[in-house]
């Protein structure tokens, strides 16, 4: 068997009283647009996965974010990507605020709520394989 080439994207969970920030691709995104995806993107290669997830989620939202940990790693079927999952949560209290190229919407929503909603391919493998279980909604 041939060894193939992936690209390998970091995404963060970023919770916040149990509900965790989703993003609404933008029209003119070339992959899925329209669907709700998690900050995060591309591994660039003079980057560690943190790293990449730091600038992502500050890109994306704005959010200033701590790490906390490594929840899993999910491999597309048939597709040369592979996504690497991080428990994240926000550092102080922060307005969002999208880059409208690439996102035109956010929410903050439960895993339950998220199962309704339109996902990108990903997510949505992701959720039914439990990776975003941790979440747990306030006492």
């Amino acid at each position: 068997m041939a060894e193939a080439q992936f690209f390998v994207g970091v995404h963060g969970v970023i919770s916040n009283r149990g509900r965790v920030i989703l993003l609404r691709r933008a029209a003119q995104m070339r992959y899925s647009p329209g669907h709700w995806d998690l900050p995060g993107g591309h591994l660039a290669a003079d980057e560690d996965f943190e790293q990449c997830l730091l600038r992502e989620a500050k890109e994306e939202t704005g959010l200033d974010i701590a790490v906390e940990r490594l929840l899993g790693v999910n491999k597309m079927p048939i597709r040369p990507f592979v996504q690497v999952f991080y428990a994240c949560r926000t550092l102080v209290y922060q307005q969002v605020t999208l880059q409208p190229h690439e996102h035109v919407e956010y929410r903050w929503v439960t895993p339950e709520e998220m199962a309704a909603m339109d996902l990108i391919p990903y997510l949505k493998i992701a959720l039914g394989r439990g990776l975003l279980n941790y979440v747990q909604s306030p006492a």
